[in-house]
C-alpha cells in the first residue's frame, strides 16, 4: 500500500503544481478584458468595465463616475485616459508661472494659474494640450506652445502569493502577467492560473475570476490565489 501511495504522489503533486508548461497563456489580438457584466471577452471588442458602464444608476448620479467627479483613468480605443489620483507635466513654453505638476482631483479637475479649474477627466494627453492652449489664447496668450505629460498614474495593488505584495505605479498597457512580474513573480506555492480582480465601477465594487492575460486598469486590486498543494 505504501508503495502504491509512494508511486502516484509525483503525478498528484505534479498536477497541483499549475505551471505554464502544459498550458500557457494565450489572448486574441486585441487583448483580453473584463467586460461589464462580468465576463471575461477576447479581441478588439474586450473592454474595461468603466468605459461600458453609465455614470448612474436608479438611485441617480454616482460619484465620482457622474457629472460630479470623474471615473478612474483608463485605457481605450485612442489609448490612455486620465483620470482622478493621476499627475500630469505641464509646460507652457516661456512662461515660467505655467509649467508646473497638477494633480486631477478627484471630480477629474486640475487648477492652473489663469485658466483656473479645468475639467481634463477621461482625456487623452494630446487632447489636454488643445484644451489648455485654447484657454491661454482666449485673452491671456497669443500663441502658448503647451506639452503635457502624464509623469504619475495611480496605482494597480496585488496581494496574495506573490514575492512582494503591494502597491505599484500602474503602466499603460499592463496585464496580470506584467503585474504579477513587478511584484517580484510567483510565490511557491502560487496558482498560476486565472487570478481574482476587483475592481470598483459605478455600480459598486465586483470580484471576477480572469486569465493572466487580462488588461489591467488603475486602482484594481489583484489577488494570486494559493495552489492546493
Amino acid at each position: 500500500m505504501r508503495f502504491i501511495i509512494l508511486a502516484v504522489l509525483p503525478f498528484f503533486l505534479s498536477a497541483c503544481a499549475e505551471t505554464w508548461d502544459a498550458d500557457p497563456p494565450t489572448a486574441a489580438t486585441g487583448g483580453m478584458g473584463v467586460m461589464a457584466d462580468g465576463t471575461v471577452a477576447q479581441g478588439p471588442g474586450a473592454v474595461a468595465s468603466v468605459t461600458e458602464l453609465a455614470s448612474s444608476t436608479p438611485e441617480g448620479i454616482q460619484p465620482p463616475y457622474g457629472a460630479a467627479g470623474s471615473a478612474a483613468a483608463y485605457e481605450y480605443d485612442t489609448g490612455y485616459r486620465i483620470g482622478a489620483g493621476d499627475r500630469l507635466t505641464i509646460r507652457v513654453a516661456g512662461e515660467a508661472d505655467l509649467t508646473n505638476d497638477y494633480l486631477v482631483d478627484g471630480s477629474g479637475n486640475i487648477s492652473m494659474p489663469y485658466i483656473k479649474t479645468t475639467y481634463v477627466g477621461g482625456m487623452s494627453a494630446p487632447e489636454v494640450e488643445k484644451l489648455v492652449a485654447t484657454r491661454l489664447r482666449n485673452g491671456f496668450l497669443r500663441n502658448p506652445s503647451v506639452s503635457v505629460q502624464v509623469t504619475t498614474l495611480r496605482p494597480f495593488f496585488i496581494l496574495g502569493e506573490v514575492n512582494t505584495a503591494g502597491s505599484f505605479p500602474y503602466q499603460p498597457g499592463m496585464t496580470v502577467q506584467n503585474a504579477i512580474a513587478i511584484a517580484g513573480g510567483y510565490s511557491p506555492r502560487a496558482h498560476q492560473g486565472p487570478v481574482l480582480i476587483t475592481r470598483k465601477n459605478v455600480e459598486g465594487t465586483e470580484t471576477h475570476k480572469a486569465p493572466v492575460t487580462t488588461q489591467v486598469y488603475p486602482g484594481d486590486v489583484i489577488y494570486v490565489r494559493e495552489r492546493w498543494f
